[in-house]
């Protein structure tokens, strides 16, 4: 590989790198939020002289919700349980007062993010409510939509983000590549003068920047990857690695982006020196 090839291939998957990076937090980022939201408990609050029937019900109906998210399965927590979590001064502080345990059996679950809207939140507790044994359902309102503004201004921003790499990425291989064919002018235009077309006269430069691309994408994957698995090794909380087919959606983006941007390149670099005169060759 000659020495101005080498350079649009690694200026290429330098530029392709942080892409990649900014692709893999946004899908890091979209993760995280959606586990976030699934996370948020629905509390549903007994009343004191609910039967075990109705228990169970509630419970079976729960398990089998439409709007329960994928994975989890309703929790019962006992008013004696409940009491005893909130730590053992409160416990001695009521036996002291000679009062009775203020709290209520509770049944506590997730909702699926489709659900997880203030609208549905709210026709859920609803229907809940007029459950036979139940006294409340409460949930954190301020929590959801904090979340979802939140997600919604990490997502402007990585747009930004992806926007604005994209612009340099640009500019940048475009630069590159005009220098790497000036070497190459004469050529061009001699093969124009002789007769050759434009298709003949570009088909090698641009056979030739489509395996740039795929070579620079296929580099700048793989330092994303051993990025992602060192981060992976040191952090697993992070679970990286959790959605495969969004990752090989995200690793071929990569390389069909730099496959892209070089071809692009070489083409409109390529025509504009078959358009100049000759004088202005020189």
């Amino acid at each position: 590989m000659r020495p101005n090839q080498f350079y649009i291939v690694l200026s290429l998957s330098l530029v392709l790198f942080l892409l990649g990076l900014v692709g893999l937090w946004t899908l890091q980022a979209h993760l995280l939020t959606q586990q976030l939201r699934e996370q948020l408990d629905v509390v549903v609050e007994l009343e004191r002289e609910h039967t075990p029937a109705q228990r169970a019900a509630l419970t079976a109906a729960l398990a089998e919700a439409h709007y329960a998210a994928p994975g989890s399965e309703p929790a019962f927590v006992g008013r004696q349980q409940a009491l005893a979590d909130l730590g053992e001064d409160l416990t001695t502080d009521l036996a002291n007062l000679g009062l009775n345990n203020p709290l209520h059996d509770v049944i506590t679950f997730n909702v699926g993010t489709d659900y997880l809207q203030r609208d549905s939140l709210a026709q859920i507790a609803v229907e809940l409510g007029a459950r036979p044994g139940v006294s409340g359902v409460y949930y954190q309102e301020t929590f959801v939509d904090q979340v979802a503004d939140n997600a919604r201004r990490l997502g402007y921003l990585l747009a930004g983000l992806a926007a604005l790499f994209g612009l340099v990425a640009g500019l940048l291989i475009h630069n590159t590549v005009r220098l790497s064919l000036y070497a190459n002018r004469l050529l061009i235009k001699t093969q124009e003068l002789v007769g050759a077309s434009w298709g003949f006269i570009s088909r090698p430069y641009l056979w030739r920047s489509v395996w740039q691309g795929i070579l620079a994408g296929l580099l700048a994957v793989g330092a994303v990857a051993g990025l992602q698995y060192w981060l992976q090794q040191q952090l697993p909380q992070l679970n990286l690695f959790a959605d495969p087919r969004a990752l090989l959606l995200l690793y071929g983006g990569v390389v069909l982006l730099g496959v892209t941007i070089n071809f692009i390149s070489h083409y409109v670099v390529v025509r504009r020196y078959l358009r100049l005169r000759l004088d202005d060759i020189y």
